[in-house]
């Protein structure tokens, strides 16, 4: 639910319990008034009946609609003027109806008389019903003219902060250009594209300088790492005892996992960075016969046994480099962690599923913790524990769904597209 919405509909709440409040206040309000009203009127009509009586003087009861004067023989208590409500019959409307009325003594040209005097009552529930009825309707125009109002007045107020939104979305951080933010009035809106063009500034800044850094670092790390290679293969071609040749093996092979660990952390750092973004349709089937035939002989040389059913024409949306990435990788794994002895490696490919079970040592642990950076089955074995993160890595950033299973000797990681 859009901001404005929201607001609209609070509005709309809080009124609708004002309108409720002010609807029980205006009828107490006016209930009051209308009485007041009322007893004025009789009032007036009692100096009327006096000025009557003044001229007429009469000796018999008098007793019309609403108005009855009867005469005293004796006296009594005049000009105590006591209202009260009572049941007299309407004469137009021919039913009873509640009435106000006025009793009262007075002593006019030496006679005393008691005057009494009648005016229909509005009733508290035709107050009530008028009121509600015109709250009702109030409300009514003012929701229209509310929800109509704020739908226009959004579509140009809110058209600043839609366009920043619209510029957030279009901006590539790879492309370092800054935010083309639109010019606004409204001060809240100049805030929030100040601290977007900063924030933009900042960002495109650190992610040229993280890209620059594994460039670098990839390009200047293999240079003294060949050097010093080199000069490790001079010693073990010289006079050297059995004892030392295995140290400068060692130190070489330390070299050789050191190259290859600053690879498997600048491609992590090209992914992260998006520099694989742009997807195409690419033949997954061939891609993978192609690998397979390239691993073949060194699956063979290791003594395992190969199996595969690769469905053709199997298409994913993918950068073709990360396939290629994430195939070696699976095929490596498969490899480098399957048994000595009696090994194999089955290779199923579907539409939208690909399988690669070997056989294996099994694992102490969950098999998804292997996908986390330097999580080895084997924390003794030679491996980087890099393979499955850059497995786990591509699938995040395609979007494809990847899972790890073990059950004894057997390993089987699932890809779905």
């Amino acid at each position: 639910m859009r901001l404005i919405t929201k607001i609209v509909f609070i509005f709309l709440g809080l009124s609708l319990i004002v309108f409720f409040i002010g609807g029980i206040v205006t009828v107490q309000i006016i209930s009051n008034e209308v009485k007041k009203e009322e007893r004025w009127f009789l009032q007036e009509r009692l100096t009327s009946t006096e000025r009557y009586i003044e001229r007429r003087q009469p000796t018999k009861d008098i007793i019309r609609d609403k108005v009855i004067i009867l005469p005293q023989e004796d006296s009594l208590e005049i000009d105590n003027i006591i209202f009260s409500d009572t049941i007299v019959h309407h004469s137009t409307l021919e039913r009873p109806e509640q009435h106000n009325k006025l009793e009262v003594g007075k002593k006019i040209e030496g006679r005393f008389y008691k005057i009494i005097l009648y005016d229909i009552i509005i009733e508290q529930d035709d107050i009530v019903d008028g009121i509600v009825e015109s709250l009702v309707k109030t409300y009514i125009l003012l929701l229209v003219v509310v929800l109509l109002g704020s739908w226009l007045l959004s579509r140009r107020l809110l058209k600043p902060f839609e366009s920043t939104l619209s510029a957030i979305k279009k901006f590539d951080i790879k492309e370092n250009e800054p935010f083309k933010l639109p010019d606004t009035g409204t001060l809240e809106f100049k805030r929030l594209n100040a601290f977007i063009d900063q924030m933009s500034q900042k960002v495109m800044a650190d992610y040229q300088s993280l890209k620059e850094f594994t460039e670098n670092a990839s390009h200047e790390i293999q240079t003294p790492i060949s050097i010093a290679k080199g000069k490790l293969e001079l010693l073990q071609d010289g006079d050297l005892d059995e004892g030392q040749k295995q140290l400068v093996s060692d130190a070489a092979k330390s070299l050789s996992n050191l190259s290859k660990l600053g690879n498997a952390l600048t491609l992590l750092a090209k992914i992260d960075n998006q520099e694989f973004e742009q997807k195409e349709s690419v033949d997954v089937s061939n891609t993978l016969l192609d690998f397979i035939d390239e691993y073949e002989e060194l699956i063979f040389l290791k003594g395992i046994s190969l199996s595969k059913k690769i469905e053709s024409d199997v298409e994913w949306y993918i950068h073709p480099v990360l396939l290629e990435i994430l195939i070696t990788n699976l095929l490596n794994n498969a490899i480098k962690h399957n048994l000595a002895e009696d090994g194999f490696i089955k290779v199923y490919l579907e539409k939208n599923q690909l399988i690669i079970e070997n056989s294996g040592k099994p694992i102490g642990h969950s098999p998804e913790l292997l996908f986390a950076r330097f999580k080895k089955g084997n924390q003794s074995s030679s491996s980087l524990g890099l393979g499955l993160a850059i497995i786990h890595k591509i699938c995040t950033v395609t979007g494809l769904q990847i899972s790890y299973s073990n059950k004894e000797q057997l390993h089987q990681i699932t890809i779905e597209s």
